[in-house]
């Protein structure tokens, strides 16, 4: 699912060179300084792109907020919660476009939902696709709704991709206990 990158900023090195100069302009030259791309790690990790908006954050007809990503258009900390661990009573970050508030709950295990598409082209109006979802509440103002749950997400995460996914501002925290 994730795959560390060769960040393309510093080309793996961790460390760039910026060109400074004396006070009057006279001397210049070449300093290393760590990355501020990838914090000096050398590398990357991409989010992958939703599938559901195709990374577009937005769906339907009507253009409404993509409830698998949150808009995004790519995977957030919901998607991070392992397979496993999607029962009632976790709780992750995702921002609540009601509040404002970052912290839900998950309310139900995974169920299947028939969906009928009602997208761009004619044929896919009678399209209907067993989707599975799963029920969350926002802890704050108590707003449900349902997210679809992306078969390709929900593995947990290589130990040694956690600082790079959480710099990116996926907080793990909730999911693998690290108060």
């Amino acid at each position: 699912m994730l795959e560390k990158e060769t960040c393309p900023f510093c080309q793996g090195s961790g460390v760039r060179m910026i060109e400074t100069s004396s006070m009057f302009g006279l001397v210049k030259k070449q300093v290393p300084v760590t990355c501020d791309q990838c914090e000096g790690t050398g590398y990357k990790v991409s989010l992958p792109e939703c599938r559901f908006c195709e990374g577009q954050g937005l769906v339907g007809n009507e253009r409404e907020i993509c409830r698998a990503c949150n808009g995004t258009g790519r995977i957030d900390s919901f998607g991070f919660i392992p397979r496993e661990m999607l029962k009632p009573g976790v709780h992750f970050d995702r921002r609540c476009d009601q509040c404002g508030s970052d912290t839900f709950e998950i309310m139900s295990d995974v169920q299947e939902f028939k969906e009928t598409r009602s997208w761009e082209r004619e044929e896919e109006l009678r399209q209907v696709d067993i989707v599975e979802k799963v029920k969350v509440r926002c802890n704050a103002c108590g707003h449900n709704y349902h997210i679809p749950v992306n078969a390709n997400w929900h593995v947990k995460v290589a130990p040694e991709l956690e600082p790079e996914v959480e710099r990116q501002g996926i907080n793990l925290s909730f999911m693998y206990n690290k108060h």
